[in-house]
């Protein structure tokens, strides 16, 4: 039965957390149906999104954003010859990109989505994570028997796979101590930003509570080299951070070694479990927010205006700016007021459960904050269950999968509407 599913996406945050559990699910139903991601460009990619998806076992063939456009457009050979029939979904980037390549291919359209768009009418189905999000895409002009609420898709792939004692030993860490985990981003220019001012917070916590212990989360899609640029000199003029060295290498743990001596563990592809273990997060507005939310793990958000972070449209001309232009900081600093929450389940509550730090002048405006925290089990404990209540539970890739190949019957065919 020649069937394809050709899944739309774009960056790491999607595609570890969205397009990872989806052709799971779609390929445990339909082994016989190919799977292609197409990724479309992204300013905000990484630069190893055909890589990551090309680990994915489930998946038969991975175009790049350049073959996504030439494919869309017909240009040159193509890599991807469609079957007879099939269904289109969109898992990020812009929602033209999914209802394009609905048109060119003759196959209708699936999408799930945490914001509504008036192209959600050119799908056959919706999926979306709450009944707000439900209500957005109705008043925006999708029919209410189009959209279909599900759950959150998130809380489907964020599976530790060790036992905490497990994976504190592995590391080397103590099982009795407070752990902080550092997750500074998924892409370079996000870890450039970051990593140096989480490494002083590190510092921060460490002189005021020795006891307390510390490990790095590196993100999959970043490499050790990546890695050890960010360590060896700050981007100025950023905050003032900490820089260190990396040591271990050889198939050894690593660890990072801070400028004040502070020792920390790099933990690669183990996110899950690292999360999971943390008594405290510190993480940058993403994926990682919500992800850490589904394990309901307290967490600090930081973010600051003098960071210099690729955008697109308006941001990428205000990014151009120099750090220290007035313009550029009136600007930006006016961007973050009008963005009420940054972390997602904040945005999902419309209210704060965890803190979200607009950093000024120092890392210390963290460190009090984590201090805080840290100092305060009941809170965190009050934290961890507000956040597992508004992430939900489980289901929502059970059903995606459903109405995907639904939507992939031969009654589909012509046409996305």
């Amino acid at each position: 039965m020649d069937q394809d599913v050709v899944i739309i996406t774009n960056s790491p945050g999607e595609l570890s957390s969205w397009v990872r559990v989806t052709v799971q699910k779609v390929r445990s139903r339909a082994p016989y149906a190919r799977i292609i991601v197409m990724l479309v460009p992204c300013p905000y990619a990484s630069g190893r999104e055909v890589e990551i998806a090309e680990s994915f076992g489930e998946v038969d063939l991975v175009l790049s954003p350049r073959e996504f456009l030439w494919h869309l457009v017909g240009f040159g050979e193509s890599r991807y010859r469609p079957a007879g029939r099939g269904v289109v979904v969109f898992l990020g980037g812009d929602y033209w990109h999914a209802v394009l390549m609905s048109r060119k291919l003759g196959f209708p359209a699936v999408a799930y989505t945490d914001r509504p768009s008036s192209w959600g009418r050119y799908f056959r189905r919706i999926c979306v994570a709450d009944s707000r999000t439900k209500r957005e895409l109705v008043r925006s002009g999708v029919t209410d028997q189009k959209v279909s609420v599900v759950g959150n898709l998130m809380v489907e792939g964020v599976r530790p796979t060790l036992e905490r004692d497990q994976a504190l030993s592995s590391w080397g860490m103590a099982r009795d101590a407070l752990t902080v985990g550092l997750f500074p981003g998924s892409r370079l220019y996000h870890v450039q930003a970051s990593l140096s001012v989480f490494l002083r917070v590190a510092e921060d916590l460490a002189r005021e509570s020795p006891e307390v212990q510390f490990a790095l989360g590196l993100s999959p899609f970043l490499t050790i080299e990546e890695l050890k640029g960010c360590l060896i000199a700050q981007r100025a003029p950023y905050i003032e951070g900490s820089q260190g060295f990396l040591t271990g290498e050889g198939g050894q743990l690593m660890h990072v070694i801070t400028r004040s001596g502070l020792r920390i563990p790099v933990v690669q592809h183990q996110q899950y479990d690292l999360m999971n273990l943390s008594d405290l997060l510190l993480t940058i507005p993403g994926t990682n927010t919500a992800e850490i939310a589904c394990l309901g793990r307290p967490m600090v958000v930081a973010m600051s205006w003098r960071a210099r972070i690729p955008r697109g449209g308006l941001g990428a001309l205000l990014g151009a700016l120099p750090v220290a232009s007035v313009l550029r900081r009136e600007l930006l600093k006016g961007i973050l007021r009008k963005i009420k929450y940054t972390a997602l389940p904040n945005q999902i509550a419309q209210r704060e459960i965890v803190p979200e730090v607009r950093v000024e002048h120092e890392a210390g405006e963290i460190s009090r904050v984590a201090a805080d925290l840290l100092g305060n089990h009941r809170r965190r404990s009050e934290m961890s269950h507000e956040l597992r209540q508004v992430m939900g539970g489980h289901g929502a890739s059970d059903q995606i999968a459903d109405i995907i190949l639904e939507a992939a019957q031969p009654v589909a065919l012509g046409g996305a509407a």
